[in-house]
């Protein structure tokens, strides 16, 4: 793992000073000088950044954690020696987007590893078994992604791999608009509802009553053609995602500012941008770049220090977010080979039209080859915490203990690796979408010479992101 706080700083201070950094007297430390400034270290940036370094620009990344990766994180395992991606799962196959992992000399010709677990419906709020229960068989979910998968292709153009061809408020096709759960009905789709849900639109919060646009924004084709075996789900031959970005952080060096983040911006239309960074010590520097690339999630956090006009709040004020968590943890009580996967006792849930909402954890799953390691997954609220979650997390396990799922036990939760992954899945309502919002947001970029890319302008998967930067980073760099 890539964690260079000091010598990130060393480096700053002592060989940039022939880059464009340099003492100031005033309030930073440093002045530093480069043609974009990226805010966020995730896939986007990440990508973004090496982009930019091979388009012969000179760039300075912004990261507030001690690493680059942002949702893609992993777990050794010391007793077993297992690798354990913990977040990000796999890069699904996308146009070429799999250049970015050659470029970086990573492979992408490993293999997905999965447990053999028996599968458990639990209603996590209670704790009981959800009676009758079972998972579609494959002579219903096979013909049901492709049904999605038609439909999906039908609408890739104005979606992936970003919005730039969204249409006007009034042709917006209705399958986009209407809540998913009508959608699901009007396809015949609900065999492929649990499959998703379980593995990504869960973080959506309430899944069947949000705007289909969005959950097929977090279910898009290419996890649709992963699943039926049409395009490729693929991890490095290591297995861990993570060499990618401990690549990267090796290739940017010391252009990664880590644990740092934005105190303060001056942004004009045509102007250069001034950014003023604190370290994890409170060490201050200055960045003045001719373009800022935000990275990171839009969320009202993350912009407060950028000082947003009426136009940009017009659109920020509108987003949506839910919480998403993941990680491993360990419980004498949860038992190996099992799948502990939350679903909702309310009517409509036998025919998959009916799913738990948040805050709730979707699933606590056996992580083979281990002797008593587990992952979990968990979407909260937009309030949501994770002191809020974890909480939330031990009492599920109790309530399972408690109605005899699980076995009474003298041990405590341990949480192993715990990933705070923060607001995702933006979104707007329906009725929002009506009004123009899409082009409202599209036409942020550029704006007060700031560009914007992640999973709000574009999909929520590291390869479509990276597809987006390619669309996107030519209007970045354009007169610099």
């Amino acid at each position: 793992m890539h964690n260079s706080k000091t010598s990130t700083s060393i480096g700053l201070i002592i060989t940039l000073l022939g880059q464009g950094v340099r003492a100031s007297p005033s309030c930073c430390s440093q002045t530093i000088t480069r043609d974009v400034v990226v805010i966020g270290g995730g896939a986007s940036g990440a990508h973004a950044a090496v982009w930019l370094r091979d388009a012969g620009k000179s760039v300075i990344l912004v990261e507030k954690a001690d690493q680059l990766g942002g949702h893609t994180n992993y777990y050794n395992d010391p007793i077993s020696g297992k690798v354990i991606n913990v977040g990000v799962q796999a890069w699904m196959e996308y146009k070429t987007a799999y250049d970015f992992p050659a470029r970086m000399n990573v492979s992408t010709t490993g293999s997905m590893q999965f447990t053999a677990n028996v599968d458990q419906f639990i209603d996590m709020k209670t704790g009981q078994p959800v009676a009758d229960y079972v998972l579609p068989d494959v002579t219903r979910l096979y013909p049901a992604l492709q049904t999605l998968l038609n439909v999906q292709e039908n609408y890739s153009d104005i979606l992936l791999p970003g919005y730039e061809n969204f249409p006007a408020p009034e042709s917006i096709p209705e399958d986009l608009l209407i809540p998913f759960v009508d959608f699901v009905e009007k396809y015949g789709i609900e065999a492929i509802v649990p499959q998703t849900w379980d593995a990504t639109t869960q973080g959506l919060g309430d899944t069947m009553s949000e705007p289909t646009i969005w959950v097929l924004q977090g279910s898009a084709a290419p996890m649709t053609q992963a699943l039926l075996g049409l395009a490729a789900a693929a991890v490095p031959a290591s297995g861990r995602l993570y060499d990618l970005y401990e690549a990267v952080a090796n290739f940017l060096g010391n252009d990664v500012l880590y644990s740092t983040t934005v105190v303060s911006a001056t942004r004009h239309n045509g102007g250069s941008v001034i950014l003023t960074v604190q370290d994890a010590v409170g060490t201050t520097s200055r960045i003045k770049a001719k373009r800022v690339l935000l990275a990171c999630q839009p969320t009202p956090e993350n912009l407060a220090s950028f000082d947003l006009d009426a136009t940009e709040k017009a659109v920020f004020d509108q987003m949506a977010f839910t919480t998403v968590y993941a990680g491993i943890i360990r419980h004498p009580s949860l038992q190996p080979l099992k799948n502990y996967l939350n679903r909702s006792p309310a009517p409509g849930t036998l025919n998959y039209t009916v799913f738990p909402n948040a805050p709730q954890v979707g699933s606590i799953s056996y992580i083979g080859g281990t002797g008593d390691l587990f992952q979990f997954s968990a979407v909260g609220t937009d309030k949501d915490t994770t002191e809020s979650m974890q909480a939330l997390i031990a009492k599920t396990i109790d309530s399972m203990i408690k109605s005899g799922v699980l076995p009474p036990s003298n041990g405590t939760l341990e949480f192993v690796k715990f990933a705070n992954h923060g607001k995702m899945h933006t979104r707007f309502s329906a009725d929002t979408l009506r009004t123009g919002i899409i082009q409202k947001q599209i036409a942020l970029q550029g704006h007060r010479s700031t560009y914007y890319t992640g999973a709000a302008f574009s999909a929520p998967f590291s390869t479509v992101l990276w597809e987006y930067n390619k669309v996107l980073l030519h209007s970045v760099i354009d007169g610099i």
